[in-house]
């Protein structure tokens, strides 16, 4: 996974209550568009924690599928997501990550065409994995599942988030604050 430091410092952060107010039971209000399976066609990250920059996007072609109490990916076909970061002092890296199988967490959420969505980390199953590549080449694969039962956050798994939706399209917006910095991820798919 990219930059261990600036993951860790992003968990403190989340950990500290630094992110965006997010209900943790599921309301009972008319259906939601949210509700349903989903593709994504856009993602893009931007973090600066701890003085360390860092970009993504990519991944396009996760399949989501939204379930009143749960969110499931399916990452059969997606792209890999490239990221570039610059590390304090200037030094500059790019890597990509490119993720399989799938994973599921229980969620909940509130509100019919906007609202908040949280999915329980502590919950996660599958057998999705995720390895990080340097110049084409594999430097790491981990349990994506794993990662999120343990506590760390991954700025392309959307735990916390607002949304907006219609019956064709859907955003998530995940962003987290804290002393050492901020990021935020942005989601875009169409419905399939």
């Amino acid at each position: 996974m990219f930059s261990l430091s600036a993951r860790l410092m992003l968990a403190a952060a989340v950990a500290a209550g630094g992110v965006l107010a997010v209900p943790a039971s599921a309301s009972a209000a008319p259906k939601s568009c949210l509700v349903g399976k989903w593709k994504l066609t856009k993602y893009k990250m931007n973090s600066n924690v701890g003085g360390e920059v860092i970009t993504s996007q990519g991944g396009g072609g996760t399949k989501l599928t939204v379930t009143k109490k749960s969110v499931k990916f399916d990452f059969a076909g997606s792209e890999k997501v490239v990221i570039k970061g610059k590390k304090p002092g200037g030094k500059a890296y790019r890597m990509a990550e490119s993720y399989k199988k799938g994973l599921t967490f229980k969620s909940s959420f509130k509100g019919a065409k906007k609202g908040s969505l949280l999915l329980k980390a502590k919950s996660a199953t599958g057998k999705a994995t995720v390895t990080t590549l340097i110049g084409g080449k594999p430097i790491s694969t981990i349990k994506v599942a794993n990662y999120h039962r343990s506590g760390e956050v991954n700025p392309f798994i959307p735990v916390f988030a607002q949304f907006s939706c219609t019956s064709k399209m859907m955003s998530l917006l995940m962003e987290a604050d804290g002393p050492d910095g901020a990021m935020a991820s942005e989601f875009y798919y169409t419905r399939r």
